[in-house]
Formats: structure tokens, sequence, C-alpha cells
């Protein structure tokens, strides 16, 4: 979450990181801190609590946040009582659809790549695929073969594609989406965690859903 309060006429940043992932944005603040006058770029850690009180400090002019759309509502209700300028980014599930005249073979490698990066916890992570009908078995026997060549590790492993879920609430969150699949869905590939210790979760790939099922939603 970032607020952007005025300060002798000149615009200033209070970022505000998700409470489960401070680190990258304190270094931030660290490395701009090098750059930037003293005031500039300011970074305050907390809880949803502290969100709301940013948000509902008279001081900001503009609210900016990268979250569900349950919060994108609460920032903008409390936001509008002075009238303070939003930018909502908010959840989804980002398509990418696959032509019949596709080349199966690059379109499964740059999907798997934008699909697993950071173990998908990524804003245009592609998290679904439409693919058309003379192309179906073939992508889908092509993601497969991606998903499998996918290495998920710590930094201990030098080269690993991506590493474990955030926390234990995403690791369920994930692992809910598999567990809860109806009948007429396929799991192609993955859909366990990985070892006993830490988050990570195997490279998954689901077919045979249609638009109703809560793993497409």
């Amino acid at each position: 979450m970032e607020v952007r309060p005025r300060h002798r006429g000149r615009h200033t940043v209070v970022l505000k990181p998700a409470p489960t992932t401070p680190v990258s944005t304190l270094l931030l603040a660290e490395i701009a801190s090098e750059w930037l006058p003293p005031g500039v770029f300011n970074v305050v850690c907390g809880d949803r609590d502290t969100g709301r009180v940013l948000v509902a400090h008279p001081v900001p002019q503009m609210v900016s946040i990268t979250g569900s759309v349950r919060a994108g509502r609460e920032v903008a209700l409390a936001a509008a009582q002075d009238l303070k300028c939003v930018h909502l980014e908010l959840g989804g599930k980002a398509p990418v659809v696959v032509f019949d005249d596709a080349d199966v073979e690059k379109a499964a490698e740059a999907i798997a790549i934008a699909g697993y990066f950071n173990a998908g916890q990524d804003c245009t992570a592609a998290t679904r695929v439409l693919a058309g009908p003379e192309v179906y078995d073939d992508f889908t026997a092509a993601l497969v073969q991606q998903a499998q060549g996918q290495t998920v590790a710590g930094p201990d492993v030098e080269g690993a594609d991506f590493g474990p879920l955030n926390n234990t609430d995403q690791l369920a969150r994930v692992r809910g989406f598999i567990d809860t699949l109806p009948a007429h869905a396929a799991l192609r590939t993955g859909g366990h965690q990985i070892g006993d210790r830490g988050y990570f979760y195997e490279p998954t790939v689901v077919s045979d859903v249609v638009q109703s099922d809560d793993i497409v939603q």
C-alpha cells in the first residue's frame, strides 16, 4: 500500500508493505535513502490496522493499493471520506489465449515462465490458459512437460526456477484449489506440497475446467 502526502509543494511517499514481506521494501528504502532527501520515501511496517490508519489520515492526497478485491473496497470507501485520489490494482485470474495456429512448444515455455515465476505470486502471473480446440491436447501435454521440468527449491539450490509460497495461509489456499477440484477436472501434474519443511509446492497443471469452477474464478 502506498500513500502520497504533500510536503512543501512536493510529492512524498509512505509505503506500507504486506506484513509477510517487509524485507524487500526496507531494502528498497535503504537504497533510495542514498539518492533521495530525507522524508521523500518513507516505509511504515504493520498489519491491516496500520494500513487503515494511513488511509484515514487527512494528510495523504492519494492512496494506491495492490491487493484483494475486499481490501480495495475498504480502501476506496475510507479514501472517499475526504476525496483522496485512489489507484486500485486488485486480484484477478490473468488469462492467456493460445490460438490454433500458435507454436505450441514456444507458447508452453513462455506461459510456464509467466505462470510459475515467483511461485505464481505475481500480479501478472498467467494463471489460466484458454487454448484453441485444435491445439488443446498438444498444448496441455507441452505445458505438463514444462511444469515437470521446473526446479522448486530455496536459495541454497543454484539455478532453482522458483522458491516457496509466502506463508502457511497461502499454502493452504493453493492446496485448497486442488483438494476441492470438481469431478470433471483433471489434475495433469503436480498438486502436492514438496517436503515437510517450508511452503514449497509442485508446479501444477489442471485441465478440463469450466468457467464457474473455483480454480478458474
